[in-house]
């Protein structure tokens, strides 16, 4: 019985070593006979795609629940294309111009691939129904596959201060999506909704533990007046420069201020 599936063993894999021969030979004829190929690659050469990187990745991470459940994946999208607007600006030309261009290019493999195979099957020693399959599959690992989609992957995450809540919510969005925020927040005016959600991400990155690394380097007075929390005020985290009027949720940019100071000073820049 040992004997008998030692030789159903051994003839299996001689007969995978036969076809992995024949298979190959089969390749090589194919990949050298082949006219349509040969067309594709010559093609090839004349269609210059722009070179851009198809994925691109956002992660947040919240120690504040409330800035976790206000701000939604998409307000962090466009955040994140507003921070690097210029970036973004050549990527949508160089997808565009490869979009326009692919169509072109889909044409014209169309015009090879619809063409009869010509070919002496006899004389290369390769069966025609073979031949038509591989060239098939040839072809197609020869066709050039632009960027002509991107996307843009938001992960974010909440976690409590003790490690018993973890949370978290994530979104991918596509060239469409990109292109369509691009052009919103491009404007010299935005809209008060886009405004919102861009001012909504900014102030969500000063955390619990960024307030309050603030506030003790302050010694948690106000910067302006000195009143602290024992005197019974309510101190704030303020922005130096306001967000609405470009300024970050840097350490730089943060100081602290009590409730009157901060009402009082508003959105004005300081000198």
């Amino acid at each position: 019985m040992e004997i008998i599936i030692l030789v159903v063993l051994l003839v299996t894999l001689v007969l995978v070593i036969i076809i992995a021969i024949i298979n190959k030979v089969y390749n090589s004829k194919v990949l050298n006979h082949s006219e349509k190929n040969k067309l594709v690659n010559q093609m090839n050469k004349n269609f210059l795609f722009n070179d851009v990187v198809s994925d691109y990745e956002v992660k947040k991470h919240y120690d504040n629940k409330g800035n976790y459940n206000k701000i939604e994946p998409a307000y962090v999208m466009s955040s994140y294309i507003r921070n690097n607007i210029v970036e973004f600006s050549i990527i949508i030309d160089k997808v565009k111009e490869n979009r326009l261009l692919f169509e072109k290019y889909k044409d014209e493999i169309m015009h090879i691939v619809s063409k009869p195979t010509n070919m002496n099957y006899k004389e290369i020693k390769v069966p025609k129904n073979i031949f038509l399959m591989k060239e098939k599959k040839l072809i197609k690992k020869t066709v050039l596959k632009p960027t002509i989609d991107i996307n843009l992957y938001v992960y974010m995450s909440y976690s409590s201060a003790k490690g018993q809540v973890n949370i978290s919510k994530k979104d991918t969005f596509n060239f469409d999506d990109i292109f369509t925020s691009f052009e919103s927040i491009s404007r010299t005016y935005l809209d008060k909704e886009t405004y919102e959600k861009l001012m909504l991400v900014e102030r969500g990155e000063v955390s619990d533990s960024l307030r309050y690394d603030i506030m003790k380097g302050d010694n948690f007075r106000c910067t302006i007046c000195g009143a602290s929390a024992n005197e019974g005020v309510r101190l704030h985290i303020d922005h130096i420069i306001p967000v609405s009027k470009g300024g970050k949720s840097n350490i730089e940019n943060l100081r602290t201020l009590c409730e009157r100071c901060n009402v009082g000073k508003s959105d004005k820049i300081e000198s």
